[in-house]
């Protein structure tokens, strides 16, 4: 019997748990070069760079991993709902010190978002300079 012979819901959830579980051995095996190495960069780190290696190199598809990734980013909210109750449980550091962590988070925030748009900025002008250097050696080597 097929993956792919049982329910759509059923299929979905299968290659959701299949995929996650590609998702956290990388993880594992991440963790493992972050102990070996006594690197100071955290498991995660490592592991999107892995996962990033792999999918550039083409080790890795896409489709490998974007339903179960696309599942776990969906779900991302649930993972902050300790963090909250750990914050409602120091209510008077909370309501003395609170305007630090906000204007913390506010100005963290701020800078990832400008971090990410300069990235994309010059991801994009890198894009477009070799495009520019491809299509000037194929008009190079149609000439020939």
């Amino acid at each position: 019997m097929s993956i792919f012979s049982l329910s759509p819901k059923v299929s979905r959830a299968v290659i959701i748990v299949l995929q996650l579980s590609l998702l956290i051995v990388i993880w594992w095996l991440a963790s493992l070069i972050q102990q070996a190495l006594h690197l100071p960069v955290s498991a995660g780190v490592i592991g999107l760079l892995l996962v990033l290696m792999a999918l550039l190199s083409g080790v890795f598809k896409l489709q490998w991993i974007k339903t179960g990734s696309d599942f776990i980013l969906g779900e991302l909210v649930l993972l902050f709902i300790p963090c909250v109750v750990g914050i409602i449980k120091y209510k008077d550091l909370l309501l003395s010190q609170g305007w630090q962590l906000i204007l913390s988070v506010v100005i963290g925030t701020l800078c990832v978002m400008v971090a990410t748009a300069y990235s994309v900025y010059l991801g994009f002008k890198l894009e477009a300079r070799l495009k520019a250097k491809l299509h000037l050696h194929q008009a190079l080597e149609q000439d020939k």
